[in-house]
């Protein structure tokens, strides 16, 4: 099992997220290298040796795979002697379309993407003109969600790579339906209103996380909902005032002028014919003065304090919030199973209102309203879905039971079969060498140590019986004399 376990090659994954044709010339492409491998991820997924990954992977780029599924421009490496206008401009148009899809599929968040361009003939008078559409479809990676900056992203790119094609004629939809960008108002006024219901569902959202997440950190997960009502002003007001101070006026400069006439003497006389004929007797008249006139005039001129203020309201400001969060109760358990429901006490409740309104930035002159109650919470629902959990987790719980205890007996059946007959072989080896060396190692330690006892016995002739009784025990004496004389 071992020995077959170690000759097994390690796969690792060659490409993944692969379209049929991509799998399918793929893996005709190793059955004609000869290079093992297999599928997984239902076919969408190639692997091979780990030790063939790179130089595969560079054999694979060489051939142009994996392709997408789509054709680019290497559609016209072909030979296009004796083929129409139609077919040209269609397989430009095919060609675009691919390179646009690989180009889209570069995001991380797409796993796939098709683009479909129409662009319509042009015609005698510019004003049948059509304008050309584009049409995009997105499947996202799993756990991946498409902002909206990156999807007015990928519909500006489509529009600068389509001559006269405008942005408000890219539609962009995910493979479940929902739509993404597109048909949105050409007019000015409705694409703001758009943007001003995307600010507010921004601000409530942002707020109910906050929220949220403050209150899960007292009373637990999964036990706290809120819900956000934010009206917001989207009126953009500039005005300019001019205010002037009266009490703070100074002369600047003064004039003052004065004149005086004085008039012609007035006629004097009667009246009539009598008084102008000559010769007549003039009747005595009284003397006048001469009229005189005087004038006078005085002007001044003040400098009076002026304040100039342009003033411009901020826009998307708040002018009222509606918060209602409920908060689940307390559970005991009862003695005979199940749980017993407690609603939170008015304290608490006090002390989570008093905090949602600081996390909220309350303001009562705005007319806020903030409603906190505790309930409790139905989570009917979520029973299958945890006794489904707690099965699966029970599976895996077994399966690594399983698993570790076979490694476990494993070892021990090596141990016992395989290391403990070494170690017994090492240390019976070295028992017998410790004996031998109890033993004279040269003639003279034996003839030292039994020529007092036996001074007439021949070694020659006992150590011959001696190999003769244990020939293995004389072998190793002699490799140890050798080993002892080097």
């Amino acid at each position: 099992l071992v020995a077959y376990i170690a000759k097994t090659p390690d796969y690792e994954v060659l490409f993944a997220g692969l379209s049929v044709d991509d799998s399918t010339a793929i893996t005709q492409r190793l059955k004609e290298s000869q290079i093992p491998y297999k599928l997984a991820q239902d076919g969408a997924a190639v692997l091979v040796p780990s030790k063939r990954v790179l130089e595969t992977r560079l054999e694979m780029a060489t051939s142009g795979l994996p392709s997408g599924g789509v054709v680019g421009y290497e559609i016209f490496d072909q030979s296009t002697f004796g083929m129409t206008e139609f077919v040209q401009k269609l397989n430009y148009k095919r060609a675009l379309q691919g390179e646009l899809t690989r180009t889209i599929n570069q995001f991380r968040e797409i796993q796939s993407s098709r683009v479909h361009i129409a662009v319509p003939d042009k015609r005698i008078f510019a004003s049948d003109n059509s304008e050309p559409t584009a049409s995009i479809v997105l499947k996202l990676a799993s756990g991946h969600r498409l902002k909206k900056d990156k999807v007015r992203g990928i519909v500006h790119l489509v529009a600068s790579s389509v001559e006269n094609l405008l942005p408000e004629n890219v539609t962009v939809v995910d493979v479940d339906g929902n739509v993404l960008a597109g048909g949105e108002p050409s007019d000015e006024a409705a694409l703001l209103s758009s943007n001003q219901l995307e600010h507010r569902s921004n601000v409530e959202k942002s707020m109910e996380r906050r929220i949220t997440s403050m209150l899960e950190n007292i009373v637990g997960p999964g036990k706290v909902v809120t819900r956000v009502t934010a009206n917001i002003d989207f009126k953009r007001t500039e005005r300019t005032e001019k205010k002037f101070d009266p009490a703070s006026q100074v002369a600047r400069s003064e004039q003052r002028s004065e004149s005086k006439s004085v008039g012609e003497q007035a006629p004097i006389g009667v009246p009539g014919v009598q008084s102008n004929i000559p010769g007549a007797e003039q009747s005595a008249t009284a003397t006048s003065k001469p009229a005189t006139n005087n004038n006078s005039s005085e002007t001044t001129n003040y400098e009076i304090n002026e304040v100039t203020a342009h003033i411009v309201e901020q826009v998307g400001a708040i002018k009222r919030l509606s918060i209602a969060v409920v908060v689940d109760g307390k559970y005991k358990k009862k003695e005979g199973g199940g749980r017993e429901y407690s609603p939170r006490s008015p304290e608490e409740i006090k002390q989570l209102s008093s905090l949602v309104e600081t996390a909220s930035g309350y303001n009562e002159k705005r007319g806020d309203k903030i409603v906190v109650e505790s309930a409790p919470f139905d989570i009917s629902r979520f029973e299958g879905e945890i006794n489904t959990v707690k099965a699966q987790a029970n599976r895996q719980l077994y399966a690594d039971i399983v698993k570790y205890a076979g490694l476990g007996i494993l070892a021990v059946v090596l141990f016992l079969f395989v290391a403990r007959p070494i170690i017994k072989s090492i240390t019976a080896a070295s028992s017998d060498i410790e004996t031998l060396r109890q033993f004279p190692q040269t003639i003279e330690q034996m003839e030292a140590k039994y020529a007092a006892a036996e001074e007439s016995v021949d070694f020659r002739t006992r150590s011959r019986q001696l190999i003769d009784k244990d020939p293995k025990a004389a072998a190793e004496m002699v490799r140890e004399w050798l080993r002892t004389k080097r």
